[in-house]
């Protein structure tokens, strides 16, 4: 024998909206809060100078560039990539703040990578994802050139070579 259950139409319409009302408040954020080129650069807190543990915000660095890159160990091009991110991190130390965000992995791994490579960055942890949720990121490596009021003035999807971040750098520079 075959049971079925009539649902009153108003019901039916009733739950389509909610659906349709829980998926757009989901979506809507995100295309409403993306950190893109014009916008400011959405504020984020991490931990600094890690053995201390000094806690600072992106905004701390207002009054000076910031070159914004999300990196990680196993990704072939971040990799490649590093070398000129370290040496932009010690030659423009005077006038651009070079913070490498590495995507959710453990400290441990970092550091070792790190060391074994001899490379010096200014490391931020985002070992729960919150920043490159944040950020909206979903290719890696990936920059944000971010000007001395906070602004967003370029993204690099993808490695840089050296001309091209040399330019962008330039670039970042020459709106002050």
């Amino acid at each position: 024998m075959k049971y079925s259950v009539k649902i009153p139409m108003r019901f039916e319409a009733m739950r389509l909206v909610i659906c349709a009302v829980l998926l757009l408040s989901r979506a809507i954020p995100v295309f409403a809060d993306q950190p893109t080129v014009g916008k400011t650069a959405p504020d984020f807190v991490f931990t600094a100078d890690v053995p201390l543990g000094r806690l600072r915000k992106l905004s701390d660095y207002r009054g000076k560039p910031v070159a914004l890159h999300f990196w990680a160990t196993w990704c072939g091009p971040c990799i490649r990539e590093l070398p000129l991110i370290a040496d932009l991190t010690e030659s423009k130390a005077d006038k651009l703040t070079v913070l490498a965000v590495n995507c959710a992995e453990m400290d441990r791994t970092v550091s070792s990578f790190l060391s074994k490579r001899n490379i010096r960055l200014n490391l931020v942890m985002d070992t729960d994802g919150k920043i490159s949720r944040l950020y909206n990121i979903n290719a890696i490596p990936q920059t944000f050139m971010i000007d001395s009021d906070g602004v967003i003035r370029s993204v690099q999807v993808g490695s840089y070579t050296k001309k091209e971040l040399d330019y962008a750098v330039d670039t970042l520079f020459a709106r002050r």
